[in-house]
């Protein structure tokens, strides 16, 4: 494990005003007076996206006195110019979208595209019965009540920027939604600010696979800049609903990407939510889920692998953080994250669960391992915060390289050395990934993780 004083950063010379230059809050707040002009409003005349700003402006940025944001080189993210985009490379045909939706989603309907933030397509794309067992529309401007619920704050800087630029789609599943998954897909050009926002409702007794797909494009000859996601997307899950929801980030190795999930759970609901990660220069999802209802199970897993990335083979950061917020008695959670660290790359992982003094006979179980190939480096920090005495609370970190007795089995059956590396890289991940009860999304998801462990610059030693 590193230590934080490597890792971490100075703030930035922009929020110090040490060099006369603009705040990184500033440029911001130009972007907005330039997307409310682009509306044909006022910059005042949206209540909640101006407070949103004015949060952003009164926090600033988290810098490296900030815990939860110690190994997340945030400056490289907050001193790049960022534009608004269009949905204009959305309607081009055969172009980068229709292939990024191609190779992710197969034949799979879409239920949401947007471009930069913009929505393309509302409705499905495709044969299907989605229309009539759920309704998408754009929600009002108004806060996000989700994490209201929780005991602490769960926003931060990138959620307040989402709540400022990104329109509001609301999604509402009942329980004739199908057994197919239902794909919300993100793109962003280079150097774009792109701030998707989405509100789910599962309703009472449905069974519903979400997938949630995020990627960026690379940069052009004109366009070198890295685009910034800024994902803010809430959950609420009725009483007895069952969701498996799946994020997926698979932008360009400039990009950033920085995005946060809100799951609330009513009493006997079901969730079982998968982060993979493979691409940006730097990553970081969020994922805070309450337990406010009696006899509610979650299953929280992610899968990563992080290298070099970006020209000069910068060092790539995938950052996981989750907060899972027991409030009732009788409920279960487990949660597996594994990242695979070579190239350089660098691996974050914080998970904290916290149960309340009325969350009796909670069982709660937390486990990040992690796999590292070259030099690579991981920071990671399990916690528990206990406040009820009928509990069974357990959590855990491993980290370490390649079985040398596993390699040499391999080897003594004519595998290279980096071919019996690679699989044993694979199959350290596909635990987590095995027990998605979609065969094809599944499948899909294996190979955008081996495909970017193939990708990965790596010699495990002799």
């Amino acid at each position: 494990m590193a230590d934080a004083s490597s890792v971490t950063e100075q703030a930035p010379a922009a929020a110090r005003g040490g060099n006369g230059t603009t705040p990184p809050e500033e440029q911001f707040q130009e972007l907005y007076r330039e997307l409310c002009k682009s509306l044909g409003v006022d910059a005042g005349a949206i209540p909640a996206r101006t407070a949103a700003l004015e949060e952003l402006a009164a926090a600033g940025f988290p810098l490296r006195h900030d815990e939860e944001w110690a190994h997340t080189p945030v400056r490289a993210v907050v001193e790049q110019e960022y534009r608004l985009g269009t949905d204009k490379r959305a309607h081009a045909p055969g172009g980068w979208t229709t292939k990024v939706v191609s190779k992710l989603l197969a034949e799979e309907p879409v239920k949401l595209l947007t471009m930069n933030g913009i929505p393309v397509i509302r409705a499905p794309a495709g044969p299907t019965d989605l229309r009539r067992a759920s309704v998408l529309r754009e929600a009002p401007d108004r806060p996000a009540d989700g994490g209201a619920l929780f005991t602490r704050p769960v926003g931060s800087a990138f959620t307040r920027l989402a709540r400022a630029f990104g329109s509001c789609h609301e999604l509402r599943l009942d329980a004739e939604a199908g057994d197919g998954p239902v794909h919300l897909v993100h793109l962003a050009e280079a150097g774009v600010l792109s701030a998707p926002r989405v509100r789910v409702r599962v309703a009472a007794g449905a069974r519903v696979t979400l997938v949630e797909t995020f990627a960026a494009a690379r940069g052009t000859a004109q366009d070198e800049s890295p685009s910034l996601t800024c994902g803010d997307t809430e959950i609420h899950l009725c009483a007895g609903a069952a969701l498996t929801y799946v994020r997926v980030q698979a932008a360009a190795a400039e990009a950033f990407d920085l995005g946060s999930t809100t799951v609330v759970q009513e009493r006997d609901s079901e969730l079982h939510a998968l982060s993979v990660a493979a691409g940006a220069r730097l990553a970081r999802h969020t994922l805070n889920v309450l337990a406010a209802g009696p006899g509610v199970s979650s299953r929280l897993g992610g899968a990563a692998v992080a290298g070099g990335a970006g020209k000069g083979s910068a060092r790539q950061v995938i950052d996981n953080h989750t907060y899972l917020e027991h409030a009732a008695p009788n409920c279960s959670s487990r949660q597996l994250y594994k990242m695979v660290l070579g190239g350089g790359g660098h691996g974050v992982f914080s998970g904290r669960i916290l149960v309340r003094p009325a969350a009796q006979q909670t069982d709660a179980f937390q486990l990040n391992q992690n796999l590292l190939l070259d030099d690579a480096v991981i920071d990671t920090k399990p916690q528990l915060e206990i406040g009820a005495d009928d509990v069974r609370c357990t959590h855990g970190a491993t980290t370490g390289r390649l079985n040398e007795d596993q390699m040499f089995y391999l080897q003594t059956r004519g595998i290279p050395r980096p071919a019996a590396g690679q699989m044993l890289a694979r199959g350290f991940l596909d635990e987590v990934v095995s027990d998605l009860p979609a065969v094809a999304l599944r499948q899909r998801l294996l190979d955008l993780l081996h495909g970017r462990l193939d990708r990965l610059a790596w010699s495990p030693p002799a």
